[in-house]
């Protein structure tokens, strides 16, 4: 069930619900007793979804999926409410099913798929293998047509409400000495911390985001006050990295480690911070700076 929701790109609920109230059920079973949807199957939930975004009654939509022959899809992009599907051709089944959820504006799927996703995946790997694709795919529509910033809202928006909704229902962390993430001055965009705040709960490490356009004085006072044990500065580009005086958040206090991740920073203009060259290196440098000092004990 949850495979075929992420090729529709709706929650595994709607499907569910589809099965029960209109009969568009799996046509065949595990030895376990799990659905299997067959691509006969996949193909009526594909007539269903299609009928629906565009206006169709569900019940008239159900009725006409179950009564006419599966057959190819056409090949191509898909049309759907304000425009094409974003084109993630060479992303797996789950970024594909991402975008259709956020070409639509239906926040709702995606936060539902990029939770399923991140319970099976963890959120490394849900972050490269499904989210970057559809977010690289928004920038470049954007970048070459001006258009769908309302997609790149959305779906930002929903993806920062799955992340929250993934992390609140992992195990109960610690409360001291935790890791602060934040936005360098300027910095808008901080979704990726996001990502690091769940990666890091999963390795029971606490961090608090303090969100986007931070002033170094402000940081620095708040790993004093925290007495935390690592922070992480994310900055999208080379200006808003520049704005930042790393010194003055290295020097909160003697055992405070800085980290900065993104791609405005470049090796050499990192003063005493860490760089780190992707998300997963930024969360194995902030986990060894959290538990470090308590390995030494």
């Amino acid at each position: 069930m949850g495979s075929a929701a992420a090729r529709l790109g709706v929650s595994p609920s709607t499907v569910r619900m589809w099965g029960t109230r209109y009969g568009l059920e799996a046509s065949a079973r595990s030895a376990g007793g799990h659905r299997r949807y067959t691509e006969r199957d996949v193909e009526r939930l594909h007539r269903m979804h299609q009928a629906v975004v565009t206006g169709m009654r569900p019940a008239d939509a159900a009725a006409a999926a179950l009564s006419r022959p599966a057959s190819p899809r056409p090949k191509g992009r898909p049309g759907g409410p304000g425009g094409a599907v974003l084109a993630v051709s060479r992303a797996g089944a789950e970024a594909q099913g991402l975008a259709r959820a956020a070409s639509r504006l239906d926040a709702a799927a995606v936060e539902d798929l990029a939770v399923v996703a991140l319970r099976s995946r963890g959120t490394v790997d849900t972050w490269n293998a499904v989210l970057v694709p559809v977010l690289v795919s928004c920038g470049e529509r954007w970048a070459r047509t001006g258009s769908g910033i309302e997609v790149e809202h959305a779906l930002t928006q929903a993806l920062t409400d799955a992340f929250a909704r993934y992390t609140t229902g992992l195990p109960r962390l610690p409360t001291e000495r935790p890791t602060l993430l934040a936005g360098a001055p300027g910095e808008d965009h901080v979704l990726p911390l996001h990502a690091v705040r769940a990666a890091l709960a999963e390795r029971a490490v606490p961090a608090r985001l303090l969100g986007p356009r931070m002033p170094a004085l402000a940081l620095a006072a708040a790993a004093r006050r925290t007495g935390s044990a690592a922070v992480l500065v994310w900055a999208s580009q080379k200006d808003q990295a520049s704005a930042l005086a790393v010194a003055d958040i290295a020097g909160a206090h003697r055992r405070l480690q800085v980290v900065v991740g993104g791609p405005g920073w470049t090796d050499g203009e990192t003063g005493p911070a860490q760089h780190a060259q992707s998300l997963v290196e930024a969360v194995d440098r902030l986990e060894r700076a959290w538990f470090g000092p308590r390995t030494k004990n």
